[in-house]
């Protein structure tokens, strides 16, 4: 027999296990069954896969995967916030300590105890600021 033919044939055994074949189609498989012994060699090593592939349990990842695994991500979320908020608490406690220092250096450098000059903010800085806007509103409204 012809590869192509016998390819053919393949296929009318392999449908001949899933789906009922018409009495033409029965006839002619037998037929060739009886008169190829390669053919019938296939049949049996298909059937025998067939019957380990039937029995075998198909892996399953148990009852409530999708609820477990939705957990494991709730809870790697929350460490993970809990982490970061950790990480900049430390920056922050830092930060407010850097600030009060900055604070503390411009009261005992100032002359005089004002809350421009503890934000470290200059007499002569703030009339040029005034005198700025004065001016520009001068040339806006002539």
């Amino acid at each position: 027999m012809k590869n192509e033919h016998f390819s053919a044939y393949e296929e009318l055994l392999l449908k001949s296990f899933d789906v009922a074949l018409s009495a033409r189609e029965q006839e002619r498989l037998s037929l060739l069954m009886q008169n190829e012994p390669t053919l019938r060699r296939q049949s049996d090593q298909y059937l025998k896969i067939r019957d380990m592939m039937l029995r075998i349990e198909p892996d399953t990842f148990g009852p409530f995967f999708a609820e477990r695994i939705m957990n494991q991500l709730k809870q790697r979320v929350n460490e993970i916030d809990y982490l970061i908020f950790f990480f900049f608490k430390k920056y922050q406690v830092l930060a407010l300590g850097v600030l009060v220092a900055l604070l503390i250096t411009n009261l005992l450098l100032t002359d005089q105890l004002t809350l421009k000059s503890l934000f470290g903010v200059d007499q002569q800085t703030t009339e040029d600021i005034l005198s700025i806007d004065l001016y520009k509103n001068l040339i806006e409204h002539p």
